[in-house]
């Protein structure tokens, strides 16, 4: 019966002056091929995560106060700050390249992000409702208390949609788990009219 035991580099004994077609050398090379193929997953998720986390830090830093945010504010900040965050370092760099010579990879990149958001923002660009009391609280009090954002940090937040030729259809798309929190939802939070529409 053969054996389940996993093998690890440590386990693998005589690694030492191994002939390149012995058992043991393909153990071993299979272990490394393991290894390569754990780590570039790890890389890979942890990619993923902090693309999650990217969006709704940006709008933690931008709280100026424990108070939401009107829905013209919030529009505003995503037009003036949020979508133009990077466009002082694009012009830098514009600047800096040679006539004739092929742009930057981060001049690319940041080139290629501005115009998913843009494209984003056409159509419905989700993010943290700040015009919601007990959200603004939560995120709020992570910036207060210097606690980093984490991954878990998300599912207590409520997120809208909003749209750049629609400034009055808000569309909630999660409505979070901050009820979890103990906050009740303050007056003139909710309903927020005919304007809010849940996503089905």
């Amino acid at each position: 019966m053969p054996g389940n035991r996993r093998l690890t580099k440590k386990t693998i004994k005589g690694k030492d002056n191994l002939h390149p077609s012995s058992r043991k050398a393909g153990q071993l090379q299979r272990v490394h091929l393991r290894a390569a193929k754990l780590d570039h997953r790890a890389k890979i998720r942890q990619s993923i995560s902090s693309q999650k986390l990217e969006r709704p830090l940006f709008f933690l830093h931008s709280l100026p106060s424990s108070h939401p945010l009107s829905l013209p504010a919030l529009r505003e900040l995503i037009t003036d700050v949020y979508l133009a965050r990077h466009d002082a370092r694009i012009s830098e760099l514009e600047g800096q390249r040679r006539s004739g010579r092929p742009k930057d990879k981060e001049l690319i990149d940041l080139e290629e992000i501005k115009k998913r958001e843009q494209a984003e923002w056409e159509t419905g660009i989700e993010v943290p409702d700040l015009t919601h009391g007990p959200t603004v609280k939560i995120l709020f009090g992570l910036q207060d208390s210097s606690t980093s954002l984490q991954q878990s940090h998300l599912d207590l937040l409520r997120h809208i949609r909003l749209f750049k030729d629609d400034p009055d259809t808000v569309l909630v798309t999660r409505e979070g788990k901050w009820d979890k929190m103990g906050f009740g939802v303050e007056e003139g939070q909710e309903p927020r009219g005919s304007d809010v529409v849940m996503d089905a």
